[in-house]
């Protein structure tokens, strides 16, 4: 029997067989070009329209089951096999523009479980859970290991700019640069850069949210945006990663392909992945339910069994 290649798929792969998202490399990005399902598990190949045996025909294998993001910018276009063999094995897609920049939209795989998820709905449904959580957020930003009891929100939001604003005014300083100032619209290497970093960052943040199946758009700290959660976790390290980056390369015709391979390189030296999960799972431990089954509401506070008849 023939088969075609967009028709195979990867079987369902549980979750103790996942590799763990600590262990996948962070983020793939494509552009100009194909990606299918074949026999062998998803692959990336050259678009146009030469023979399938031709030699200039380029094909390379994406290692799904590995990844935790795959980029898909301008000239890109996958199969519905392959977003399922993505979505089965845990990789999130994130459809984005040149580059990186900007992001549109994310494909998240799916998660039998919704503990996570009722944790998180848990917590911002309240505002001193709330507090809390953001308290373990700017700490880390911040690099303060023992935060004052007393300290406010905006003591906290307060220390925040402050230390943004030193950031680029002491990395300005360091690579020479004059009256930088940023802006998201601005094409100039260093904003582009900047962008783009941050973008990636955002994606690393997005697959940790999908890992356990929480919403980016309730944020802790950010309100009102679809990313409100992934522009939480991203602050951490844009101190220390993403500014630092877009300086350090700004000069330098090919600065984009530079921001993203070091970028990679120091997702994977400080953990990041591994840490946006733990830090998520840290903020939401506290509000888990003590029930992980399927059940019903049962009315007076009281739920019943699931996948039961009750007719």
């Amino acid at each position: 029997m023939a088969y075609s290649e967009e028709a195979l798929a990867f079987s369902t792969i549980p979750t103790k067989d996942q590799v763990r998202l600590e262990d996948r490399v962070s983020y793939l990005y494509l552009e100009y070009c194909q990606v299918r399902q074949d026999r062998t598990g998803v692959i990336a190949r050259q678009r146009g329209d030469y023979p399938s045996d031709s030699p200039k025909r380029i094909r390379i294998q994406l290692p799904v089951a590995g990844l935790g993001v795959l980029m898909l910018g301008p000239g890109t276009s996958i199969s519905q096999p392959a977003a399922t063999s993505c979505a089965r094995a845990g990789t999130a897609i994130l459809y984005c523009g040149g580059g990186g920049v900007p992001a549109y939209s994310l494909a998240t795989p799916l998660t039998s479980s919704a503990r996570w998820a009722i944790a998180q709905a848990r917590l911002v449904a309240n505002e001193a859970h709330q507090r809390k959580a953001a308290v373990i957020l700017y700490r880390k930003q911040l690099g303060i290991e023992v935060m004052p009891n007393n300290a406010s929100i905006a003591t906290m939001r307060g220390l925040e700019g402050r230390l943004m604003r030193q950031t680029y005014k002491q990395v300005a300083a360091r690579y020479k640069v004059k009256d930088f100032k940023r802006n998201t619209e601005s094409p100039d290497p260093i904003n582009q850069s900047l962008n783009l970093a941050n973008s990636i960052l955002y994606g690393c943040a997005a697959a940790a949210c999908s890992a356990i199946g929480v919403n980016p758009a309730l944020g802790i700290i950010h309100r009102g945006d679809i990313r409100s959660l992934l522009f939480d976790l991203a602050d951490m390290y844009k101190p220390d990663i993403s500014i630092p980056l877009a300086f350090k390369h700004a000069r330098s015709d090919n600065y984009a392909t530079l921001v993203r391979s070091d970028l990679r390189k120091l997702i994977v030296k400080n953990k990041i992945l591994e840490e946006m999960l733990q830090i998520l799972m840290t903020i939401l431990t506290p509000y888990l339910p003590a029930r992980n089954d399927d059940r019903l509401i049962g009315g007076r506070n009281r739920e019943v069994a699931g996948h039961t008849q009750y007719a």
